[in-house]
């Protein structure tokens, strides 16, 4: 099984101790969380972690991976230039993705300039990763503003590359929900965010995937979310196989919703 481990981890900068300080307090939970669900990605021993990105370069009809070398990053935009992160690029694991995706009608760009500018999307989850004594090597990965049964497929595609190349992979959405929890939040208040919020959340933890890729257009569009279409791709990196779905913690603190769920594929449990 070429697809060990895959995540949903949310992206504050404030997640970052350089930057958070006072704050760190009020989002433990996920903090924990998030190194838990690192500590996991650690113990299974990628050989690459991909990580899938809402703050990167976005295309309206094509992913796009960041390619080149090393992925850098620094936190210099958040006041903290002396936080860096480093990664080796897996071309070969990127190629093999694009290749995929082409075999199911899905065009993928490729970009240089973005891995030399992380986002906040691909560092803060790699922050955490690294800490843990991973992610090393990686594949960063912005999703397409396709339907979530393409981006699934894209999912799909993704795995097909895994295996393809024997890699061990993991998989990281990189997903901040709602952000319109609370009065004063940074997309406005909507009643409706805790509701897609709590919907998601009880379909991540009961693993209903048709239900996720089927949500209520108009419901997700109150909620102002970053973080759906992430999580479609991830999806669909887990297609025919058995999961054991855990979602590790939910909290909101500043209004917008942070979710960390782990997703184990179980031994022998694929699907013909």
């Amino acid at each position: 099984m070429s697809l060990v481990l895959a995540g949903i981890a949310p992206h504050p900068p404030l997640l970052i101790p350089e930057i958070g300080r006072g704050e760190l307090g009020k989002v433990k939970q996920t903090r924990q969380a998030l190194q838990s669900l690192s500590r996991e990605i650690a113990a299974a021993r990628p050989d690459t972690v991909i990580i899938i990105t809402p703050h990167g370069p976005l295309l309206k009809d094509m992913p796009v991976i960041m390619a080149g070398e090393e992925l850098r990053g620094d936190f210099a935009p958040f006041n903290a230039p002396g936080v860096k992160v480093r990664a080796s690029i897996d071309g070969e694991l990127a190629g093999a993705i694009a290749l995929a995706a082409r075999n199911r009608g899905i065009e993928v760009m490729f970009e240089n300039e973005a891995g030399e500018m992380l986002d906040h999307g691909v560092s803060v989850p790699l922050y955490y990763l690294q800490q843990a004594g991973t992610a090393r090597q990686c594949v960063a990965v912005t999703f397409a503003f396709l339907s979530y049964h393409e981006l699934f497929r894209f999912g799909e595609a993704v795995q097909e590359a895994a295996v393809s190349t024997g890699r061990r992979t993991a998989v990281v959405a990189s997903s901040d929900l709602s952000h319109r929890l609370i009065p004063g939040a940074p997309s406005g208040y909507n009643p409706r965010g805790r509701e897609f919020d709590e919907l998601l959340a009880e379909h991540l933890e009961h693993y209903r995937v048709p239900e996720i890729l089927t949500m209520d257009e108009d419901l997700i569009a109150a909620a102002g979310e970053c973080g759906l279409r992430s999580i479609a791709v991830m999806l669909g990196c887990l297609s025919g196989l058995s999961v054991k779905p855990q979602v590790l913690s939910y909290e909101g603190p500043f209004g917008v919703g942070y979710l960390v769920a782990l997703f184990t594929p179980q031994a022998g449990g694929e699907i013909d």
